[in-house]
């Protein structure tokens, strides 16, 4: 695997493949030209993305030679126009493979030479099994140590049956953080006051775990922080805030070593208002959170070369008998569920639109319609 973010790959990145005698494997593929614009060439080429994707993801390297499996020289490839090689190859996975695939990137190379090199990153698929359909075909692939192979009647019951079962296994990922954040097998609980819980796994995790090396200095830390402190764990890297004398914090994110984050933060609390008291949730607080929390995580993730897609599970407990004061002092209905999914997303990229559906959520909770227009994580 080449760990650099993609967007950051160049020739020095490429021949230190060489220089360290890196090996094709199951997620790393040498190919010596770009694939051609004949039948063959074209079934080779998506059989060869469609492996990765049907496996855990990895990278395709064109331009470079190898050697008995070895990285062996950058030669590179030749073409007038980079982008239009890149679209050819993008047309031939919109139109060659189903399910369509998602998240797949590119990063063109140029070498001193004069040529390029074309990297591929295709990312480990919660859709899989995808087939080869070019011309009508339907063949499947998978990937080992070895290549790809072809995958057999065993293997493509294994496949259907797996991707069934991913999304409850990530479901469960959360229920479990969900029940960390209440105090569960954790050295605190969170305050008793509406919190959310966020949790972020890149789709390949769910392939084959991988582990990335996560430290307290590249941990992803929780929002609304003061001091704050960080502890290792089995699972990770548990950076929190101020534990209060009852044993609980406001705040914290867990770095998993297997390459995903659960976070859980207060969203809301009881304030006196005139003598009055009132049980309120913040709208702006739970937004920033979850803005917060997303994007670190893919931003820490991208050190180990994990681009996505990702997979987003969002949860509130606590807030029931709360409301959301708007900021024309408007109090909302009381949300009346104690525990709430606010759903899951499946997103190439993380941004604001890609989190919209979970801000919707939320303001529903409450009996109301997030405003069109309101950018998301704005006070008012």
């Amino acid at each position: 695997m080449i760990e650099q973010p993609i967007d950051t790959i160049d020739e020095t990145v490429l021949q230190g493949l060489i220089e360290n005698q890196v090996s094709e494997s199951r997620d790393l593929d040498f190919k010596r030209e770009l694939p051609g614009g004949g039948d063959e060439a074209t079934r080779e080429f998506l059989a060869d993305v469609t492996a990765f994707a049907n496996a855990q993801g990895g990278n395709i390297v064109f331009g470079m030679d190898e050697e008995n499996g070895l990285a062996a020289r950058l030669t590179g490839v030749e073409t007038d126009d980079p982008d239009a090689a890149i679209l050819r190859l993008e047309g031939k996975l919109q139109t060659g493979v189903e399910p369509r695939l998602i998240g797949v990137r590119s990063k063109w190379v140029p070498l001193a030479n004069g040529r390029g090199a074309l990297v591929l990153r295709i990312p480990g698929s919660l859709n899989a099994p995808h087939r080869v359909t070019y011309k009508g075909g339907a063949r499947f692939f998978g990937r080992n140590s070895r290549g790809k192979y072809e995958l057999d009647v065993h293997d493509l019951r294994h496949a259907f049956t797996q991707s069934v079962q991913l999304p409850q296994q990530f479901r469960q990922l959360h229920a479990e953080a969900v029940a960390g954040a209440q105090g569960l097998d954790m050295p605190f609980a969170i305050e008793q006051a509406p919190t959310a819980v966020v949790s972020v796994a890149p789709l390949g995790l769910f392939r084959e775990e991988r582990r990335v090396a996560v430290t307290r200095e590249n941990a992803v830390v929780p929002v609304r922080l003061g001091a704050f402190s960080a502890m290792d764990t089995i699972e990770g890297v548990l950076v929190h805030a101020q534990v209060s004398e009852t044993g609980r914090v406001k705040s914290y994110a867990l770095s998993h070593r297997t390459g995903r984050t659960d976070s859980a933060f207060v969203i809301g609390g009881v304030r006196q208002n005139n003598g009055e008291e009132w049980r309120t949730v913040w709208p702006a607080t739970f937004e920033q959170g979850l803005q917060s929390m997303t994007n670190s995580t893919q931003m820490q993730m991208r050190q180990f070369g994990i681009e996505g897609p990702w997979v987003i599970m969002v949860s509130v407990f606590g807030a029931k008998g709360f409301r959301m004061i708007l900021g024309d002092g408007y109090p909302t209905n009381l949300a009346f569920r104690a525990n709430v999914l606010l759903g899951q997303l499946i997103v190439d990229r993380i941004d604001n639109d890609a989190l919209m559906p979970i801000a919707n959520a939320f303001w529903l909770m409450f009996g109301v319609h997030r405003p069109e227009g309101r950018t998301l994580g704005a006070e008012r």
